[in-house]
């Protein structure tokens, strides 16, 4: 007696979606935490000659923005699963940026893994990341 494909494979697929459903309830959720500490020993791995000029965190600790001073462009860092993440943003990039009513900078899809980002952050740190918009517009001007 043979099993019909039919049944076997919806079975098999169903078993592996139990399996990994298991794994990530007993693994939990890995996101990297973004830091002060955590950004500066990051950024030293990525851009080793690099002296970051201004740095912001997001209020949910999701996103980080930061400024180097000898070169131009915004870094975003974002957690991917339990590393970090860091992109530049070019002149588009930041042209592209809009902050909202909510005082919430949005900053549009950076690729396919990556999605929008909401950056929220606090008065004193908005006017950080005017700064660091607005140095980049004026650089790719």
């Amino acid at each position: 007696m043979a099993i019909d494909p039919l049944i076997l494979l919806p079975a098999a697929a169903l078993a592996v979606l139990i399996v990994i459903l298991v794994i990530r309830l007993v693994a939990g959720r890995r996101d990297a935490e973004l830091t002060a500490e955590t950004v500066a020993q990051f950024l030293s791995q990525q851009e080793p000659g690099e002296m970051i000029a201004s740095s912001v965190i997001s209020n949910d600790g999701k996103y980080a923005l930061v400024r180097w001073r000898n070169s131009l462009g915004v870094g975003l860092i974002r957690s991917f699963g339990n590393t970090l993440v860091l992109q530049t943003l070019g002149a588009a990039d930041i042209e592209k940026t809009d902050w909202r009513q909510d005082g919430e900078l949005y900053i549009p899809r950076q690729g396919f893994a990556f999605p929008s980002v909401t950056f929220a952050a606090s008065e004193t740190d908005r006017t950080i990341i005017e700064a660091m918009i607005n140095g980049g517009k004026d650089a790719a001007a």
